[in-house]
């Protein structure tokens, strides 16, 4: 039901509708895409991408991890692609994001790196240029019903919130969200690729890590994303009130996403 879909270039690609609703409805599959970023596909994924039907990106990455890792778009996959605004976004492409600023001069401990994810995590359905994308990304799907993949850079943190909102929304229970949400651990061999990463990090910001300390940074628990869920509260007072979607879009993404 909930479909992982393997990619060689693109990590923790997943279909994540299916989810049974209360009544007796469920979410649609083939139309509710997300993972990681997508800078490394290459035609043949490119072409499964557009096959898939995707015509909208929703890319939750800052200026400077955009410059970084760019998205291809060709005549085989040109999706139209949703970034922050530029109130809500960084000026310098040469500037770090803000988990970055944090790995190269905070993380030395796991507690170091638990302790930044429950805070971002915390502080997200708030954040202006997350509440702005995931705003406009919402309102433009209650329009169009179309085929969406929504990212970030690992395709777990800002994506998994975003996700979780709109599940949410469609009348997903909150254990459906989290299963959802964990799904992660399957789609990605973490062990695996914890010393991989850990040595580009070292390379890209010229400093040595502890595996052990990125553990938990690269990784997904149930306490972080209950952070962002405690903060939303009542999703549907949170899509009025925060988002500022009407009732009538949220009925719309129910019918287009729903049967």
């Amino acid at each position: 039901m909930h479909r992982i879909l393997k990619f060689d270039n693109i990590l923790n690609v997943r279909d994540y509708g299916g989810h049974k609703l209360a009544d007796s409805r469920q979410v649609v599959l083939g139309k509710l895409f997300r993972g990681a970023q997508l800078s490394s596909m290459n035609p043949t994924e490119q072409q499964r991408m557009a096959d898939l039907g995707i015509s909208l990106l929703i890319d939750l990455r800052y200026l400077a991890e955009r410059k970084r890792q760019s998205t291809p778009i060709s005549d085989i996959f040109k999706p139209e692609i949703f970034e922050f605004d530029k109130m809500h976004d960084q000026m310098d492409p040469n500037e770090l994001a803000p988990h970055e600023a944090f790995a190269i001069n905070e993380l030395n401990t796991a507690d170091d790196a638990r302790r930044y994810m429950l805070g971002s995590y915390e502080a997200r359905p708030r954040d202006p240029g997350f509440v702005g994308l995931t705003a406009k990304s919402l309102q433009r799907m209650a329009r169009t019903g179309e085929g969406a993949y929504v990212h970030c850079a690992a395709g777990k943190d800002r994506t998994g919130t975003f996700s979780a909102i709109l599940l949410m929304l469609l009348g997903a229970s909150q254990e459906d969200v989290m299963a959802e949400y964990m799904r992660t651990q399957n789609a990605v061999d973490l062990d695996t690729l914890i010393p991989v990463i850990t040595k580009k990090m070292e390379n890209r910001y010229n400093r040595r890590f502890d595996a052990n300390a990125l553990k938990p940074y690269f990784n997904v628990e149930p306490d972080y994303l209950n952070r962002s869920l405690q903060v939303i509260g009542n999703v549907e007072q949170y899509a009025n009130d925060v988002l500022h979607l009407s009732t009538k879009e949220i009925d719309n993404l129910r019918k287009h996403y729903t049967h």
